[in-house]
């Protein structure tokens, strides 16, 4: 299956990851609403899933969508990777983490596989930067969100 990209230079990156960056894990069951007539998860779906894998690894670190500074992450930029079909009912293991982090963002690495099996369907990057929606500018990553984030 031929790889998926989203976002500018990602199509000239590899999604090969360091297995020490994952720290979070959250388990999510394919539902028939996600497959399309082919009977696999929908692109659009599995788009969906990594964005709620998101969620809850931010909120697990106590990451607010948007905290009383006004500033909050987001992400500008998807690189995904599809190794295999999943079906309806099918559940995944989301592994996340963070790759080193820089001034005002990072890449959050996502490695979804079959909860039972381990083998690997899916591998993406998503690039975020912190922003502030006060100013409607990037800002620079605050020190206790670069701590939640990135502990190393």
């Amino acid at each position: 299956m031929p790889a998926i990209t989203l976002g500018d230079n990602a199509s000239n990156q590899e999604l090969d990851f360091d297995d020490s960056l994952f720290v979070f894990e959250t388990v999510m069951r394919v539902r028939h609403t996600e497959i399309d007539r082919s009977q696999h998860i929908s692109f659009e779906a599995l788009t969906a899933l990594l964005c709620e894998a998101r969620h809850r690894f931010l909120h697990a670190k106590g990451i607010q969508d948007i905290n009383a500074d006004h500033r909050g992450l987001i992400i500008d930029g998807i690189q995904l990777t599809i190794n295999s079909r999943v079906r309806a009912r099918e559940e995944l293991l989301f592994e996340v983490g963070i790759e080193p982090l820089y001034d005002n963002g990072g890449h959050m690495i996502i490695k979804i596989s079959r909860m039972y099996g381990g083998e690997v369907v899916a591998k993406a990057r998503m690039h975020f930067i912190s922003y502030d929606f006060h100013l409607n500018k990037p800002a620079a990553l605050d020190k206790d969100t670069k701590a939640a984030l990135y502990p190393h």
